[in-house]
């Protein structure tokens, strides 16, 4: 008899939440699939069958269930899942682990599950029970010996042993995502127990499907140990209360031993449907519930098989849609062109007549409303703005009425924005104590004039090009930057731009010093033009056009800016005290008062007579 430690638990990298690695959905899917694009010959009076395949799926209240043979074809791996659980003992359960999706099993709703390391898997799980039993010569279902009442899924259910090899892999992985996520539990390359049979590997997996409840069972290979405990092997599901059991035919414990590889079976629930099936035509309208339906379309027609499935045991609802192009094969075609999007509000002439036959009538609506009767002139329509819509034509060839071809464009006339008034540009003193930070946002009244802002996605760039993230506290890159605004439509088709100039600078006069002049003529004052002399001294290499200078005789009026002093000024003696007011000509408000001068004006020396010269 084997000994088991109920002791020793697996080691194993536990992981309730992972990236589904990427792999081909497996047959319990949902899935559905309006078929091929189908091409009507008109001869045979334009109608014909189109048919859509999809996964029927069925309740698990009724407790009953399909057991098929399926095509040995596994849809994942069967080592490299996620979570690997690779023990060193033998005859043991994994920790109890959840499922992240619900899986009804039976007509319970089943959320957490343990791995056997003798091929089972059970959802009535019991955290405290870490030893998997191996003994066994009763058929399923039974409830009597642990070794099959404590599992619900076998795999098979035989006596394998992991902890005599390096090599095997037992894991398991939840891959995909919402709706058709599956867990995938796997036993690669496990050795029998009994020394003698160590050299026998078992490899199989078991995958269960969200919303279908389908389990499917996968052998790569299933050998026997016809020496210990007589070879027994038994494959199935079975109910949590161990009273019923599906096994497939000639694999229960009773047809041991027995050996088989690339075999894989399906356990389906058999209860009332949970899927609802419709046909729709292209205006999604409802025409039928069988999978194979005949239409008559009107020249091209889409038609959307659509399968809405219920989970019974949560109530989650999950909707899906596949297409299918039915079209006549007339003699003609009719093309009116590519969809247009479009800024500008000119009509749009829409013209049908390219490939059609003589006496052709041409019928045109705008939604699927007509715009008159068929006619034979009616080969153009036009397009008016802003009458954005869905316009469509029938052409009907007087030799084959029954043979209708048809065509469509979608026309959308896009809200194109405009700069109702320029910008202004903006301005911040560079005092020393305000930042260069600006609020972009103070010129969006003036370009947006009428227009509503949530019509319209506004954004600036700076003088690179570069988007800006905070408009509203937009820091100056150097002292003067070109910054564009745009107004773009919600669909960002049609925009319209404008610029302004954002300017961050100081008013700082160079220092001038105190001027000397000679009263010339003696009349006791002198003429002197104030800018010619000392402008170039107060810009101090600053630019003349973007600064104002003015003279002032007092602090109060340069302070001001008022009283300018005329130029030329006449100075006299002694002296003036000339306060200059250096001002920034884009800002007024930014000017610098803090500098003056002062001009002497001295007398002219005296000339004396000189005394009489004698030789």
């Amino acid at each position: 008899m084997k000994n088991a430690s109920p002791n020793l638990f697996w080691l194993f990298l536990l992981c309730l939440f992972f990236t589904p690695t990427s792999y081909a959905q497996g047959p319990g899917s949902l899935f559905v699939d309006a078929g091929p694009d189908v091409i009507i010959d008109c001869a045979a009076g334009g109608c014909g069958d189109i048919t859509a395949t999809f996964l029927e799926t069925f309740d698990t209240s009724g407790l009953t269930y399909d057991v098929n043979s399926i095509t040995y074809n596994p849809p994942f791996p069967f080592n490299g899942l996620a979570n690997s659980l690779n023990p060193n003992i033998d005859d043991a359960w994994s920790p109890v682990d959840n499922l992240p999706f619900d899986f009804c099993f039976f007509g319970d709703l089943e959320t957490q599950f343990q791995v056997g390391s003798n091929g089972v898997i059970r959802f009535d799980v019991n955290p405290g029970d870490t030893t998997n039993g191996w003994q066994f010569t009763e058929n399923l279902p039974n409830n009597t010996n642990p070794t099959l009442g404590e599992a619900n899924v076998f795999t098979p259910c035989h006596d394998i042993d992991p902890s005599v090899s390096s090599s095997e892999e037992i894991g398991y992985e939840v891959l995909g995502t919402f709706p058709n996520r599956v867990l995938v539990v796997s036993y690669y390359e496990v050795p029998l127990f009994s020394g003698a049979c160590n050299s026998l590997l078992a490899t199989h997996m078991a995958v269960f499907y969200e919303f279908s409840n389908v389990i499917e069972i996968y052998i790569q290979d299933k050998p026997t140990c016809p020496t210990w405990n007589g070879g027994n092997a038994t494959l199935g599901i079975q109910n949590n209360a161990g009273t019923t059991a599906y096994v497939p035919p000639g694999r229960n414990t009773s047809d041991s031993p027995w050996t088989t590889n690339d075999e894989a079976w399906s356990f389906s629930p058999t209860g009332p449907p949970t899927y609802v099936f419709e046909w729709l035509d292209s205006l999604g309208n409802v025409i039928g519930n069988t999978p194979t339906i005949n239409v008559c379309p009107n020249g091209t027609e889409i038609f959307t098989a659509r399968v809405t499935w219920t989970n019974t045991c949560n109530g989650e609802v999950v909707t899906l849609t596949d297409d299918v192009e039915v079209s006549l094969n007339a003699a003609f075609t009719v093309d009116l062109g590519p969809d247009i999007a479009t800024c500008e509000s000119t009509p749009i002439i829409l013209d049908a007549s390219a490939d059609t036959p003589p006496g052709a009538t041409f019928e045109w609506f705008i939604n699927g409303v007509s715009q008159g009767a068929p006619s034979p002139v009616a080969t153009t329509f036009t397009v008016t703005f802003p009458n954005s819509g869905i316009y469509s034509v029938e052409v009907i060839d007087p030799l084959d009425p029954a043979c209708i071809v048809t065509d469509e464009i979608e026309i959308t006339f896009l809200v194109q924005p405009f700069i109702d008034t320029p910008p202004d540009d903006l301005f911040i003193c560079d005092d020393g104590a305000t930042p260069g930070i600006f609020d972009l946002t103070v010129n969006e009244p003036l370009v947006l004039g009428p227009q509503n802002p949530a019509d319209l996605v506004i954004t600036y760039f700076n003088s690179l090009g570069i988007l800006i993230g905070t408009p509203n506290a937009y820091p100056i890159i150097g002292t003067n930057e070109l910054i564009t605004i745009r107004l773009e439509d919600l669909t960002g088709t049609c925009f319209a731009e404008a610029t302004f100039e954002i300017t961050f600078s100081a008013a700082i006069a160079g220092s001038v010093n105190d001027f000397n002049m000679c009263d010339l003529d003696g009349s006791g004052d002198e003429p002197i033009d104030l800018h010619i002399n000392f402008d170039i001294i107060i810009l101090n290499g600053q630019s003349s056009s973007d600064y104002n200078i003015s003279y002032h005789g007092s602090q109060g009026d340069a302070d001001a800016g008022i009283n300018p002093l005329p130029n030329p000024f006449l100075v006299t003696p002694p002296s003036v005290q000339v306060f200059i007011r250096f001002e920034n000509q884009d800002n007024p408000i930014c000017f610098d008062t803090t500098q003056s001068f002062t001009i002497f004006l001295n007398s002219p020396p005296t000339v004396l007579p000189p005394d009489p010269l004698v030789v």
